[in-house]
């Protein structure tokens, strides 16, 4: 890279670190909700709720997760779960565990997936029609959830008045792979996301963590059902948009009351699940692609190669790189302080940035080989949903 041009760059990262240095919102974990010690006073009776949960070749996870929802002690609650067309034998492994519990489980054989519609919300396109609550929480099979979580999130709906409530929960960090890759991934939502701004009803920004979502009956039927995103890959993120433009309340918080027991010991397990997704984030744009490799450039390699400039006598540019560093990583530390890792792994923020400009240009081109899958369920893109109906925030880049 050319001197002048690398000095040019990276004092460019600089500033732009150094401004989000001082926008402690894009990185500063302050929305987090864990269950009380002692849950808040409930009106009686609590209102009805549903759970759903799309189930697919989740017979390993069933297990450990499903004696925690059967544990919650939700007075007029019940649990549907639809098999979304495993080849594991995870619809009798759900009935074999729920068996003792009286009825309160529903396990329905989903039906195949119709065009124009994902295989995920398809699954629970079909929960909810059998379903009976007037709170509705989608969770997915391989999330625990820890005592009270479904009374602590209603209770946080009601005394917020809210009509969707998300939790991003916490993701398993075994392993070299997930412990360099996973708290970037948060960092990195987060950032696109400030979960301050979605719950300001000011704001344009929404989201939410498919993992845990309870929504109102009333607020999914005012914005059409689950069939007015029945085509959106990035689900989550699609239902919050419609409910905040549709003026009703939101929030999205961290938490460590719901846990993922999903590994990530492979690169490849983290890569496809971040490729999935990120170009349909850029609303299939060509040029929203361009921008972001050349922004996650400038942001996460260039303060590198100017490090490595310097050391070869041109000193001018270590200052600017150092910066840009010491920013970057400070901006990292609540997120690995989240997580309970080693405060060294904040260094790594810049490796973990090309690796994610690497998967974002792995998702270009999964989409123009027509190849998209959930939970290995691989299928080809319908035409009609090149339009993409997610109509997402502007913030978002990857």
């Amino acid at each position: 890279m050319n001197g002048y041009i690398a000095f040019f760059t990276v004092t460019v990262s600089a500033i732009i670190w150094l401004v989000l240095l001082f926008t402690p919102k894009r990185w500063r974990i302050s929305e987090r909700w864990d269950i009380p010690d002692e849950l808040p006073v409930m009106i009686r009776p609590l209102p009805t709720l549903s759970v759903i949960i799309p189930a697919r070749n989740e017979s390993s996870s069933l297990p450990i997760t499903m004696p925690s929802w059967l544990k919650q002690g939700y007075p007029d609650s019940e649990i549907i779960l639809i098999d979304d067309e495993s080849s594991d034998g995870t619809a009798e492994c759900a009935r074999e565990i729920s068996a003792p519990a009286n009825g309160k489980v529903q396990v329905l054989d989903g039906s195949p997936t119709p065009s124009g519609w994902s295989g995920k919300l398809w699954a629970l396109e079909q929960g909810v029609r059998i379903s009976s609550g007037e709170w509705l929480l989608f969770t997915d099979a391989d999330i625990y959830h820890n005592p009270h979580l479904w009374q602590g999130l209603v209770a946080k709906a009601i005394a917020e008045q809210r009509e969707l409530v998300s939790l991003m929960v916490l993701l398993d960090t075994r392993g070299f792979w997930a412990q360099f890759l996973i708290p970037a991934f948060v960092y990195f939502f987060h950032f696109l996301y400030p979960f301050a701004e979605v719950k300001n009803m000011r704001s344009g920004t929404s989201a939410a963590a498919g993992g845990c979502i309870l929504v109102s009956r009333k607020a999914l039927n005012a914005i059409g059902g689950i069939a007015s995103y029945c085509d959106a890959w990035i689900d989550d993120i699609a239902l919050a948009a419609r409910v905040k433009r549709a003026g009703m309340p939101i929030s999205l918080s961290l938490t460590k009351s719901a846990i993922s027991i999903r590994p990530y010991f492979k690169l490849h397990e983290i890569w496809n699940m971040v490729a999935r997704n990120a170009f349909a984030q850029l609303n299939y744009s060509w040029f929203l692609l361009l921008g972001t490799i050349i922004g996650l450039f400038i942001l996460f390699v260039s303060p590198v190669i100017g490090m490595g400039i310097s050391v070869t006598g041109k000193t001018a540019i270590l200052v600017p790189s150092g910066i840009a560093l010491v920013s970057m990583s400070f901006t990292y530390l609540p997120t690995i302080r989240f997580f309970y890792l080693n405060v060294v792994r904040i260094f790594s923020l810049p490796v973990a940035g090309f690796l994610y400009q690497a998967m974002t240009v792995s998702s270009a081109i999964n989409f123009v080989l027509k190849r998209r899958e959930w939970r290995g369920s691989r299928r080809k893109k319908d035409k009609q949903n090149d339009s993409v109906k997610n109509n997402m925030s502007a913030n978002n880049i990857f």
